[in-house]
């Protein structure tokens, strides 16, 4: 055991009790104000979407040179209100498959636009470039475009509520 020196002051019983009642209070208002976070966030992150499938368009109306926009709503969920999450969805056709993709840059979240004239999906926001299939090919995103579970059910294309990763990341 190490002693203090002999000319250190010494802290009194007193001083002692009010410093340790000072860090018990600061610790029991932490909790109470950390405990509902704590349990909002895991609740939200614990909780995933249902799985939702809504119908785009008819295979007819999809091209397999030049991506065409639609929207889909998908139903809001954990909420005590009905709402709808209306999103933009590009269709293409490679070979026997349906590409979805968002219409949102990965940079920024801008809506990106498919131009006829440069066969090549830009964001006008800071110029990313994506191929017609919403892989990235330049600008300052960093990723290609988020890609959705789709399902072909006879004429129909179905996209689905979750998106998943694509490849083509710089």
């Amino acid at each position: 055991m190490r002693l203090p020196p002999p000319d250190a002051p010494r802290r009194s019983r007193r001083r002692f009790l009010h410093e340790a009642g000072i860090v018990a209070i600061g610790g029991i208002v932490g909790g109470l104000v950390a405990a509902p976070l704590i349990g909002y966030f895991f609740d939200v992150l614990m909780k995933s979407p249902s799985l939702e499938w809504v119908r785009v368009a008819s295979l007819d109306d999809i091209d397999s040179v030049e991506p065409r926009g639609f929207k889909v709503a998908f139903a809001g969920q954990n909420s005590p209100v009905p709402y709808q999450i209306v999103m933009g969805v590009f269709l293409i056709r490679r070979g026997d498959e349906i590409l979805a993709f968002s219409n949102v840059c990965t940079h920024m979240g801008c809506p990106v636009r498919w131009l006829d004239w440069r066969q090549q999906i830009v964001c006008p926001c800071h110029g990313g470039i994506y191929d017609r299939w919403g892989q990235l090919m330049g600008g300052p995103p960093a990723a290609s475009l988020q890609g959705y579970l789709t399902k072909i059910e006879g004429n129909n294309v179905y996209v689905a509520n979750r998106m998943i990763r694509r490849g083509n990341v710089l």
